[in-house]
């Protein structure tokens, strides 16, 4: 029987355990300190040139492509070995809580971990920032430094080719927020759906596979995985289709129309997929969990 209550008492339990596991802090740490090597170029920038910066843009640069997205979300690997709890105590719980109250718990602790590490990211780039930043919606000084800076700030140059004068700061920042918290919870549904079909190490092996996939399809490195490079149409087509199949490109903010005549994803129709994505896992994960088999060792 379906009881809210034991569903949240579930999920409760769940973070009572994360923050007493010290890969929790660890994946933390991982975290921040990627964002510390995305940020310092831009902040250095800025330093050298007396220029100031606006609160939001180093999260801007530093997350509006697929390969900083990729590298900071397997940091959540650390937390995400930890859920769900195939364990002793965790078939207690669905002896208490009912099968169906336990996995809306788990399904409440994977959205509340991907939106909180998110929002962890996002707030270690504005810390990191917060020194020499100002909060008005508009483009920095270092904004427009950048886009004279190509040969290493590619990411920061595509985007203000193609935003800067479409759109703010801030409404920039909330955009790639929400494909990158998209992405995260799809990696953490991955993990839970293989997690409860076969088991803890399946889960974290379909991630790691997972991400590798969309690392591989990459469209420079599938044009160069195909021996494509001599070859201009085929070469456009792949990069085409890398963009539309890998959930990473999609997440990627650069690899996006807007308005342009390239054939790219717009932002609404990659919440769609992500949604339906993330949709056909839960229901999966439904599925799943009627058959899930729980870990007993001597002593627990």
């Amino acid at each position: 029987m379906f009881s809210t209550h034991n569903a949240i008492s579930c999920a409760l339990w769940n973070f009572r355990m994360l923050l007493k596991n010290v890969r929790f802090y660890m994946g933390l740490l991982l975290g921040f300190l990627i964002c510390f090597f995305l940020t310092e170029k831009t902040i250095s920038l800025s330093r050298v040139f007396g220029t100031d910066l606006q609160i939001f843009e180093p999260f801007v640069w530093s997350f509006a492509d697929g390969d900083s997205i990729l590298f900071s979300s397997l940091a959540l690997l650390l937390p995400l070995s930890q859920i769900p709890r195939l364990d002793a105590p965790a078939s207690y719980l669905i002896f208490r809580a009912g099968r169906k109250n336990w996995l809306l718990g788990q399904v409440i602790t994977v959205f509340a971990v991907s939106l909180f590490y998110a929002v962890f990211l996002l707030g270690s780039t504005c810390l990191l920032t917060a020194g020499s930043a100002f909060f008005a919606d508009r483009w920095s000084n270092t904004a427009m430094i950048l886009s004279f800076a190509p040969a290493q700030f590619d990411v920061a140059l595509e985007v203000a080719r193609r935003t800067v004068k479409q759109t703010t700061p801030d409404i920039c920042a909330l955009s790639i927020f929400a494909l990158l918290t998209q992405y995260i919870l799809l990696l953490s549904l991955i993990n839970l759906f293989f997690s409860l079909k076969k088991g803890k190490k399946a889960g974290m092996t379909a991630v790691i596979l997972f991400s590798l996939f969309c690392y591989l399809l990459t469209p420079d490195r599938l044009v160069v995985w195909l021996g494509l490079e001599d070859f201009r149409q085929l070469r456009y087509i792949a990069n085409r289709l890398a963009v539309w199949i890998s959930p990473l490109q999609h997440a990627a903010y650069t690899m996006h129309s807007f308005g342009g005549y390239e054939k790219l994803p717009t932002l609404l129709q990659t919440c769609l997929l992500f949604g339906a994505f993330n949709l056909s896992l839960l229901i999966l994960s439904f599925f799943a969990s009627q058959k899930t088999g729980f870990l007993f060792r001597e002593g627990e």
